[in-house]
């Protein structure tokens, strides 16, 4: 099945396509009639196909403005937050849209289709239908579920886990990466799992790994866990963070001695974050407190979802932590790579769904300490196992 997505104010045109590809019986249709309605739709969903207007309102109580459905294409190509579509269709009624705008609409990937009431444009709808029908067979998944670890500590209860039989994965391609392979069982049949620790910390380590192998493995999934720095005033150490936005907090503007911060806001997939707040509602963080043997602290750990801002710096400064403070009121941590995983699988054309998740150590003040460090990368390793069972019974 595709998911397309249909973004034009006339009722006609909408009925029009939709007749052109009446005899497909593997097409999702959703509608949007304003660049408002359609930015709230790729908002939430990947959609394989879309049909885009040239000439669309902004708003429901608006006329259409020629470049509304540039402007429409324009923010969701540079808005992370947006899923951008995999393939791009502008249609309009009007030729010197289609001969102005040609070479901008091309730089974004987009084919244009000139429709003026009476030539035939069923034919080439139906061959972009195909052609995308074809290539989301020929991007069929071959790993179930990729790990991203930024250490060997995070990794290292995953790999000691009794549910794997971790294998070194060799090619030629990725032999500069530390892999491991392993089949996992679970309801629906045995899934391939891939681990891979990162050669080094930090954003640009991982979003370039993380790319390298979304492409090559093709994984239904990412997940990252880890340890991390948490906001003293909104968590405790121990506590899990379940990262649903993410940001890089450096990203912005100096202007004298002020900082100007200029984020851009990834989600992760709301699906995954729905499972791992009902296993944590299911008492398994306190499970695995309780079964430890490392140092760990006084209190079974809760969990919390919200924003994590990721950076390339380790801090160890409580002023500084005050500061990224201001960038999210309910801001809970701080640390190195989410941010990273998280454009490499938005940008990626095998769009995985993703989740970060870490584990908070320290508050990344001057105190900072690691006598929780192992106790945390336990309590993630070990919760990642679980959720990785669960993701892979409901998806």
């Amino acid at each position: 099945m595709i998911e397309v997505l249909i973004v034009d104010d006339s009722a006609h045109k909408i009925t029009e396509i939709k007749e052109y590809l009446k005899e497909y019986d593997n097409i999702e249709f959703s509608v949007a009639v304003n660049v408002n309605e359609a930015l709230h739709l790729v908002e939430a969903r990947i959609f394989d196909l879309a049909f885009i207007d040239l000439a669309l309102p902004k708003r429901g109580d608006e006329k259409a403005k020629n470049n509304g459905g540039l402007d429409f294409i324009r923010e969701i190509h540079e808005m992370d937050w947006y899923k951008k579509p995999k393939n791009m269709v502008a249609v309009t009624q009007h030729e010197n849209l289609k001969t102005d705008l040609h070479g901008l609409l091309e730089d974004f990937g987009v084919v244009v289709i000139c429709s003026n009431g009476t030539n035939d444009i069923s034919n080439s709808i139906k061959s972009i239908v195909d052609a995308t029908l074809k290539g989301k067979n020929q991007a069929d998944y071959k790993f179930d579920v990729l790990l991203v670890a930024a250490l060997r500590e995070e990794a290292r209860p995953i790999i000691d886990s009794n549910e794997f039989n971790w294998v070194p994965y060799n090619s030629i391609e990725t032999e500069d990466l530390e892999i491991l392979t392993s089949s996992i069982e679970s309801a629906s049949g045995l899934k391939k799992v891939a681990l891979v620790i990162l050669p080094r910390m930090g954003l640009v380590t991982s979003s370039i790994v993380t790319s390298r192998l979304v492409n090559s493995l093709r994984p239904k999934v990412v997940l990252m866990p880890g340890i991390c720095a948490g906001i003293e005033t909104e968590v405790n150490e121990g506590d899990l963070i379940i990262i649903n936005q993410s940001w890089e907090w450096q990203t912005g503007k100096w202007n004298g001695d002020e900082f100007a911060i200029e984020p851009y806001q990834i989600q992760a997939d709301q699906k995954l974050v729905k499972i791992a707040q009902e296993l944590c509602e299911n008492s398994e963080l306190e499970n695995i407190w309780k079964s430890t043997t490392l140092k760990r602290p006084d209190s079974p750990p809760a969990a919390h979802i919200g924003s994590a801002v990721s950076g390339s710096s380790v801090i160890a400064n409580r002023k500084m932590m005050e500061k990224l403070q201001h960038q999210h009121r309910k801001l809970l941590g701080l640390e190195m790579e989410v941010f990273g995983v998280y454009s490499a699988c938005i940008h990626s054309p095998i769009k995985p769904i993703f989740l970060g998740f870490k584990s908070v150590c320290d508050f990344g003040t001057e105190e900072k300490g690691d006598s929780f460090h192992a106790f945390c990368a336990e309590l993630s390793g070990k919760f990642t196992v679980i959720l990785m069972q669960n993701i892979l019974t409901k998806l």
